[in-house]
């Protein structure tokens, strides 16, 4: 045959590299299409994950900052991949990388950014402390990526329309105030550290770490509903608009309970309960000294 003859093998050989590097790239844009319908959420969720995983490995393993606030890290990691493996076990939707997405910002990424914060208090240099502080600002920004991945999942699996059947829960209310504080905090961050060329890592605002600690206390509050239930408050399309609380209010109805059961959603709810109060009391950062690794018992605000 043709293809025996020397001449003809190196032509051979680069058709069969091309094929082979054809289903290679098919099967890599499949295995990277994750997200339904909208695979370019996924590319997102990926960029968010690779610009927020240095900074969150850093938070695990690096000393400094309070204990309660690293287990907190810990704790929202192990409760959001129990979360995802769940969920994707019972099948793979838009709907469910709205969970994901939210449970990835909300209870690693978050967490991780505030422990960061508080671990500056634990070194005197700067530069150690201008980067916990980078950390924490890399990590609010892979907040913002997860979050914005989980609103548009959860928007885009509804029904198209304005505001149609979006915002109607208790649930999409609170997480609703809560990407909006988010928001808020991420500009006014931007303001304050001045040019992003030469931002200024080293400030403090009572403001800023108010609408922080509000922001992420109303986001958990909005997961704890999500698992809760779906109650509906306000039915935008009617005329005019009708705000009510149904009798059912108080039952436990909603995706968890339907795919997990009750008693795994009660866990759910405590998990994040508890993570919500260790990271609003997350104790002292433990000084490390600059000229020895060991931490010491001295107390910092």
């Amino acid at each position: 045959p043709f293809w025996l003859k020397p001449a003809s093998v190196p032509i051979f050989a680069l058709a069969q590299c091309l094929a082979l590097g054809q289903k290679a790239e098919l099967a890599a844009m499949e295995a990277l299409a994750f997200i339904p319908d909208y695979p370019a959420l996924g590319y997102v969720l990926l960029g968010v994950g690779l610009l927020g995983t240095p900074s969150l490995l850093r938070a695990l393993w690096l000393a400094g900052g309070p204990l309660r606030s690293k287990m907190s890290v810990f704790h929202g990691l192990g409760l959001t991949v129990t979360i995802a493996a769940l969920t994707l076990k019972k099948g793979n939707s838009l709907f469910v990388w709205h969970v994901i997405a939210m449970s990835l910002g909300v209870l690693v990424f978050q967490p991780a950014a505030l422990h960061s914060i508080l671990a500056r208090h634990s070194f005197k240099d700067p530069e150690t402390r201008k980067a916990r502080v980078m950390d924490h600002k890399l990590l609010q920004m892979a907040v913002m990526g997860s979050v914005a991945v989980g609103f548009l999942a959860i928007f885009l699996n509804k029904p198209a329309g304005f505001p149609g059947r979006h915002f109607m829960s208790v649930h999409s209310l609170v997480g609703l105030f809560a990407l909006a504080l988010m928001g808020w905090n991420i500009l006014d961050a931007g303001y304050r550290q001045g040019s992003p060329f030469a931002p200024k890592l080293l400030w403090v605002s009572w403001l800023h770490r108010s609408m922080g600690t509000l922001a992420f206390t109303f986001a958990l509050l909005a997961v704890m509903l999500g698992f809760f239930n779906r109650t509906a408050i306000v039915d935008w399309a009617a005329e005019p608009i009708v705000f009510s609380l149904p009798d059912t209010w108080h039952e436990m109805d909603g995706w968890a309970k339907n795919m997990h059961g009750e008693n795994a959603t009660w866990m759910f709810i405590g998990a994040t309960v508890l993570l919500l109060a260790n990271m609003l009391v997350p104790g002292g950062a433990r000084v490390v000294p600059r000229w020895r690794g060991d931490l010491v018992d001295k107390k910092t605000s």
